[in-house]
C-alpha cells in the first residue's frame, strides 16, 4: 500500500513538473524537431533508393530428369514446378555467397562508388560491410525470395538487383554442371572399360565356340542321352565319337558358362551405362533456368532512406525524455539541499 502511494506521489510530481516547465519542453521539442529535420536533409544524409527483384526457386535442376525420364508423374520433377522450403534456403545461401558479392563489386566498381580507400587497413572488411548493409535477401510469405538493394543511385540499385538475379542463374548452373561434367567423365571412362571387356569376352567366347561348344547345358544333356542310346545299341563307333565330344565339352564347358554369364551381366551394365550416359551428357551440356523471376527491379523515383518523419519523431522523443530526466534530477537535487537546510536550521 505504501509502495502504491509512493508511486502515485512520484507520478503526481512528474505531472506537476511537466506543467511547471511546459514552455521549456515545448521550446526544446520544437528546436529538436527543426534540428532533426535539417540534419535529415540531403545536405547531411545522402538519400538512398530501394529496388527489388522477386523470384521463385525451381523444384529440380536435372534436365535429364525433367525431359528424358519416362513415366514422370512426380510433381517435383515438373519443369514448371516452384521449389519448396529447402530450395528457397538453398537459393538464399547461394545469394549470400562471397562469389556473388565479388561479382557485383567488380562489375560496378563499388570500391570507387563507396569511396573506399584501398591504402587503409581493413578496407576490404569495410567494403563487404557496405555491400552487406545495402544488399539484403529475404523470403516472402508466398515462398519467394526478394533481393533488395539500397543505393544513392536509383539506376545502380536496380542494375545491381537484376544482375544478382541473373548471376545467381549462372552460378547455380556452374555448380550443377561442374558436378555433372565430373560424373560424365567418370561414366565415360567406365563405359570404355566395360566396352573393352565386352569385346575381349566376346572374342574369348568365339574361340570357345570354335571348339564346338555352343550351348553347354543343352549340348551336355543331348550328348548324354545320345550316349545312352548308342551304348544300348552297342554302337562302339558312335559311343567313341560321343565320348570325344563329351571330353571337349567337359574341357571348355565350364569356361564357356563363366564367360557367357559374365558377358550377359556386362551387357546389362552396358545398357544401364548407356542410359545414364545419355542423361549425364544432357545434364553436363544443357541447363534450364534456375529461377522464375516474377518482378524485375526498376529504378525508384522516391527515396526510401532517410525517413524524415521517423527521424524527427524519434529525435524529439529522445531529447524530451532526456530533458524530463534532467529536470527530475535537478528537482531531486534541489529538494535534497532544501531538506539539508531544514535539518541544519532545526539543530540551530
Amino acid at each position: 500500500m505504501a509502495k502504491q502511494k509512493t508511486t502515485e506521489r512520484s507520478g503526481f510530481h512528474i505531472l506537476l513538473l511537466l506543467f511547471k516547465y511546459w514552455k521549456l519542453l515545448v521550446f526544446i521539442g520544437l528546436i529538436s524537431a527543426v534540428v532533426a529535420f535539417v540534419f535529415s536533409t540531403p545536405l547531411f544524409i545522402k538519400p538512398k533508393y530501394k529496388s527489388s527483384v522477386i523470384m521463385f526457386s525451381t523444384s529440380s535442376n536435372a534436365v535429364s530428369q525433367l525431359i528424358l525420364a519416362e513415366g514422370n508423374y512426380n510433381e517435383f520433377l515438373d519443369v514448371t514446378q516452384f521449389g519448396d522450403d529447402a530450395h528457397i534456403e538453398q537459393m538464399i545461401q547461394i545469394l549470400n555467397s562471397r562469389e556473388i558479392k565479388d561479382h557485383i563489386i567488380e562489375k560496378y566498381n563499388l570500391v570507387e562508388h563507396y569511396n573506399i580507400d584501398t591504402n587503409k587497413k581493413y578496407w576490404k572488411t569495410k567494403l563487404y560491410k557496405y555491400v552487406k548493409n545495402n544488399v539484403q535477401f529475404s523470403r516472402t510469405d508466398n515462398l519467394a525470395v526478394e533481393i533488395t538493394v539500397m543505393d544513392t543511385d536509383p539506376q545502380l540499385a536496380a542494375d545491381i538487383a537484376n544482375e544478382i538475379a541473373d548471376y545467381y542463374d549462372i552460378l547455380k548452373r556452374q555448380i550443377i554442371q561442374q558436378r555433372s561434367i565430373e560424373a560424365f567423365n567418370i561414366l565415360e571412362e567406365e563405359m570404355k572399360l566395360t566396352d573393352a571387356l565386352v569385346m575381349s569376352l566376346t572374342d574369348s567366347l568365339s574361340r570357345i565356340m570354335s571348339h564346338g561348344v555352343y550351348d553347354y547345358e543343352s549340348q551336355s544333356e543331348r550328348l548324354m542321352q545320345q550316349y545312352a542310346i548308342e551304348l544300348a545299341k552297342g554302337n562302339t563307333v558312335a559311343v567313341k565319337r560321343i565320348k570325344d565330344e563329351l571330353v571337349v565339352l567337359e574341357k571348355y564347358g565350364p569356361i564357356y558358362v563363366s564367360v557367357r554369364d559374365r558377358l550377359f551381366y556386362l551387357k546389362e551394365a552396358q545398357k544401364l551405362f548407356q542410359e545414364k550416359y545419355q542423361n549425364t551428357r544432357v545434364d553436363a551440356s544443357y541447363s534450364l533456368p534456375q529461377k522464375f523471376v516474377v518482378e524485375k527491379a526498376v529504378p525508384a523515383d522516391k527515396k526510401s532512406y532517410p525517413n524524415k518523419m521517423l527521424i524527427v519523431i524519434v529525435t524529439t522523443v529522445c531529447v524530451l525524455s532526456l530533458t524530463v530526466f534532467l529536470l527530475i534530477f535537478q528537482e531531486n537535487i534541489k529538494r535534497g539541499f532544501q531538506d539539508i537546510g531544514k535539518q541544519i536550521r532545526k539543530k540551530e
